[in-house]
């Protein structure tokens, strides 16, 4: 069973506390260079695990898997800011 975690604030994206609910969000995985990999693709993912503050981070084969919510108005998960390091923070 996965430990509770504190509650995180919403999101300034969603529209309203209505329309959004808290929810596991999958992200993409960390980001492995390797031989022949383009390194150009590091940045096509929204958020990766490697973006989220390591405490954060559930254990394997969890760890894709992160506390956020999900705006039934506008069908997209977010993730509150809090949870990201410092580099990938938008609202500083």
């Amino acid at each position: 069973m996965i430990p509770h975690r504190r509650p995180l604030r919403l999101s300034q994206n969603l529209h309203s506390t209505q329309n959004g609910r808290p929810k596991l969000v999958l992200i993409d995985e960390a980001w492995v260079p390797a031989l022949g990999k383009d390194p150009r693709l590091a940045y096509f993912a929204d958020l990766r695990v490697d973006d989220v503050q390591a405490q954060i981070v559930r254990e394997r084969p969890l760890e894709q898997f992160i506390d956020g919510f999900y705006c039934d108005r506008c069908n997209k998960g977010f993730v509150s800011e809090e949870v990201l390091k410092e580099g990938r923070r938008r609202y500083r």
